[in-house]
């Protein structure tokens, strides 16, 4: 379930635990705040034509093993 409004965060966070509205109103604020970041992550990501090369993953910026 993706809690993109402040009813859906208020129904689960008072499941979770009993909170008071000034709690669940910082919690939302700290869930768009997070929410906002991957979305901005997500789309600065390239998409990828084919298969990603896991091996090359575990080197370093000269190319060596790490």
């Amino acid at each position: 379930m993706e809690y993109r409004n402040i009813e859906k965060i208020r129904d689960y966070a008072r499941q979770l635990a009993p909170v008071s509205d000034e709690d669940i109103e910082q919690l939302a604020q700290l869930l768009n705040g997070v929410r906002d970041a991957a979305d901005l992550m997500e789309s600065l990501i390239q998409p990828f034509e084919g298969e990603v090369d896991v091996s090359k993953m575990s080197l370093n910026v000269d190319g060596d093993q790490s």
